[in-house]
């Protein structure tokens, strides 16, 4: 069985997972997935004074700045549900969705905090098993 990461709302330990259905709604919510993690990040490209992004060989110059609430809106639902959904299925036991409504009234984790919880399982999904 896998040991999938919590997050307590509510006062419920509720499980999170990432793995390619939520990839996929990152991917046809943002286009691209490295956008989304840009976000999560809160990194920015810089620009010039003309609008275009600053280079530094071929990388963008990047900047610092708050993580997207909208990155966060986008995917916590859904990794929560998609965790309900892969317990469930390793215990055999029965669940029911939660909703973006009620997760986001409920939920009193900072979003700098959930950013970082949900990019650590972002990155995890990436890791190959040796």
């Amino acid at each position: 069985m896998e040991k999938l990461k919590r997050i307590v709302i509510a006062g419920r330990s509720l499980p999170i997972k990432m793995d390619l259905n939520v990839l996929e709604h990152i991917q046809n919510e943002y286009g691209m997935i490295s956008e989304f993690e840009r976000d999560l990040l809160g990194l920015k490209p810089v620009r010039d004074g003309n609008g275009k992004v600053v280079y530094e060989g071929e990388e963008p110059v990047m900047e610092s700045v708050e993580p997207s609430i909208k990155a966060i809106k986008t995917v916590l639902p859904f990794m929560i549900n998609e965790g309900l959904a892969v317990e469930a299925e390793e215990t055999g036991r029965s669940w029911e969705t939660v909703s973006d409504r009620w997760v986001f009234a409920n939920c009193s984790i900072g979003f700098v905090e959930l950013a970082d919880i949900i990019h650590e399982e972002f990155s995890r999904c990436f890791r190959t098993k040796k």
